[in-house]
Parts: structure tokens; C-alpha cells; sequence
């Protein structure tokens, strides 16, 4: 079964009405919507969180909340395991993924070296935060390095993994969508939980199914852009962003899933053990349980 858990933009009220439009089971927040763009520093949004105590409270949801360290590159070049604990630490998410880091197509060697900074790094920051739960950002532009970038993870004691497709849908290009399935499926292999983030691609939601969870943006994107979907189409309306058609956007993704989660069983079932996990919340619960 999968589960379609939207990104929330914490610095923009309007995102946060999806929490209410259907059952969400988890919510990803980015830690780059509480940065500056100038300064790099933590920006008043983020001092609004911590004034809420935190996460949960500032959204008014209970459910588990992951925060994305999945940023821009300037942002990154900012941050050190020290600074990353210290948001973490301050604004108190279910859990976190581990750090982000260039390993685009072609540059090899780049990713290789960057693959080598983030484990150093994440080894620090999982000692620097006991109290959350990291799940494995996967990094690598070639399957060697995501085979590699694994065992590191793994040897952190983390079991839950999450994979960045959304670079590989950007351009449409049919070899890097196939990459990112070839990619994703290799993690699967390794993965008691196994998230895509940027997984918005109302086309290709049954080539990615043996994922567990479709972390997207898309229904936001989609409304600034002046398109709302029907289906798995997209229509234009009036220009303007309108955040009713956000919601409405992110109601008819919902619907595709739960549609494609009857396909699937319709289909005998191919992803049987999926069955076990149900609604995205027992992250935490099997984590403590394993």
C-alpha cells in the first residue's frame, strides 16, 4: 500500500489547509523554508516554531513529521552537523533525514567525494540528536555509489530509507525517469520503509508502486502554476495561485493513490509485505518494536 504525504511549507499559512482536506498520516517539512536566502541563518520563521514548541504544535498536527535536509546547494555549503543538530534539536520533528549533498549525473568523482563528506557528517549527527529518528537520504549518481552510500547508512543502524526522484522527473527525460526507477528499486532491496521525495508524477504512480510512501509538492506547484488536476490530468484555470485548487489539487493526487492501491490488490497483491505496514504513523512504532 502506498501513502501520499504532502510537503508543507512552513513559512506559507496557506499550505498547511491540505491537514485538514483528508487523513494525512505524515507531513515532510523542509529545513530550507526556515533559512535565510541572504544570511543563511535561521529566519523568523523558525523562531516561530520554537516559540510554539515546535513542530507539532506550530501545525497543530499530531501525526509523525519529517524534516527534510533535502536542500539547495548554497544552503548546504552553510551547514554543518552542528547546525543541523541544533535545528533539529530546537523545533523537535518525528524524525529527520540524513544529510544532502551534489552527486548529479556525470560528475562522479564530485559525487563520490560529497558521498565520503556526508558520512562523516551524518555520523556526527546522529550522535549530536538520540532523541529523532533518521531515515536515510540516499545519495549517488551512478548504482555503485547508491550501493555504497547504503552499507554507510546502514552501518548507522538506520533501516528506513528516502530517495530524492523529483531531479529525475524535472526535465521529463525518459532515461533519467528510468534511472530513478533502476535507482529506487536497489534501495527497496535494502529498505524496511522505502519514501520518494518529489514523487509528484500523477503518470508514472504504478512504475514507482514498491515504494511505501509518495512525498510530493506537486499540488502546491501545480495551483502557482495555474493548472489544477483532474485525474491524473492537468487542466489550466484562471491565473493566480488559489488555495483551494492547492487543496483540490492534493485531494485528486489522494484519489489516484487510493486508486492505485485497489489496482494493485485487484492485481493479486504484488507488494505482500506492504500490507504490514498500513497508515505511515507506526514509523515510530516499529522502529522502537525492532
Amino acid at each position: 500500500m502506498v501513502v501520499l504525504s504532502p510537503v508543507i511549507n512552513l513559512s506559507d499559512k496557506s499550505t498547511f489547509k491540505v491537514l485538514d482536506a483528508v487523513p494525512v498520516s505524515l507531513v515532510v517539512v523542509r529545513l530550507q523554508d526556515l533559512v535565510s536566502k541572504k544570511t543563511f541563518e535561521f529566519n523568523k520563521t523558525f523562531n516561530d516554531v520554537m516559540a510554539a514548541g515546535g513542530l507539532h504544535n506550530f501545525l497543530g498536527y499530531s501525526g509523525p513529521i519529517v524534516l527534510s535536509l533535502i536542500m539547495r546547494d548554497d544552503i548546504i555549503a552553510n551547514f554543518n552537523p552542528q547546525k543541523y543538530a541544533l535545528a533539529i534539536n530546537s523545533i523537535r520533528p518525528t524524525s529527520y533525514t540524513t544529510i544532502d549533498g551534489e552527486t548529479y549525473e556525470g560528475e562522479i568523482s564530485l559525487s563520490i567525494a560529497e558521498i565520503n563528506r556526508i558520512n562523516k557528517e551524518n555520523k556526527e549527527l546522529v550522535r549530536l540528536c538520540p532523541r529523532y529518528l533518521p531515515i536515510g537520504l540516499v545519495k549517488g549518481c551512478t548504482a555503485e555509489q547508491i550501493e555504497l552510500h547504503i552499507e554507510h547508512l546502514k552501518l548507522l543502524g538506520i533501516k528506513d530509507f528516502i530517495f530524492h526522484v523529483g531531479d529525475f522527473f524535472r526535465h521529463g527525460d525518459t532515461k533519467m525517469i528510468n534511472k530513478a526507477r533502476n535507482f529506487a528499486s536497489k534501495i527497496r532491496n535494502h529498505a524496511r520503509y522505502l519514501m520518494l521525495y518529489g514523487m509528484g508524477s500523477q503518470k508514472k504512480l504504478l512504475e514507482f508502486s514498491f515504494a511505501d510512501v509518495y512525498i510530493s509538492f506537486n499540488h502546491f506547484v501545480t495551483a502557482i502554476n495555474g493548472m489544477k488536476f483532474v485525474g491524473t490530468n492537468k487542466i489550466k484555470y484562471n491565473s493566480g495561485y488559489n488555495p483551494d485548487i492547492m487543496v483540490t489539487n492534493f485531494l485528486e493526487m489522494y484519489k489516484n493513490i487510493d486508486l492505485l492501491n485497489k489496482q494493485k490488490l485487484f492485481d493479486g497483491g504484488e507488494n505482500i509485505w506492504a500490507g504490514e505496514l498500513g497508515a505511515i504513523a507506526p514509523v515510530t512504532q516499529r522502529q522502537e518494536n525492532q
